[in-house]
């Protein structure tokens, strides 16, 4: 088991750094197009990540203790889990819409400038979070 986590944790951190990585780089290397050939590909790896966080912050949130003496581990595992849930849906939503051919149109290319940026911006977070939590075990 802890081999698994030891993976698990080895797994959203590389590709958190990838996702950061690629942020921060696509405005070098995108030549303009509606067509993100890098995210394509890191798409498939994040929708991995995206589960093993969600599942993972969802136990955590199961196994939080309550109580005034627990209040910051408890915080700590309702705003990761509840954060968790968020990403999961908007990632899948953002994904989804990308996988239709007809989906980019001018207005979506445009809001893709904020959506995307924001929603990885948040999957490095909560991926490098949930990564450290299952290192530290």
């Amino acid at each position: 088991m802890e081999m698994a986590k030891r993976a698990l944790t080895l797994y959203l951190i590389a590709v958190a750094i990838a996702v950061a990585f690629a942020l921060m780089l696509t405005p070098v290397f995108h030549n303009g197009s509606p067509e993100y050939p890098a995210w394509r590909v890191l798409n498939w790896f994040m929708a991995a990540g995206v589960v093993v966080v969600l599942a993972v912050n969802i136990r955590r949130l199961n196994d939080s203790p309550t109580g005034e003496a627990a209040t910051v581990r408890y915080l700590g595992a309702r705003f990761a889990s509840y954060g968790s849930i968020v990403l999961t849906m908007l990632f899948f939503w953002g994904w989804f819409w990308t996988l239709n051919p007809e989906s980019e149109t001018g207005e979506a290319v445009t809001s893709h400038l904020v959506y995307f940026p924001a929603m990885d911006a948040l999957y490095v977070v909560l991926s490098l979070s949930t990564g450290r939590r299952l290192w530290q075990g």
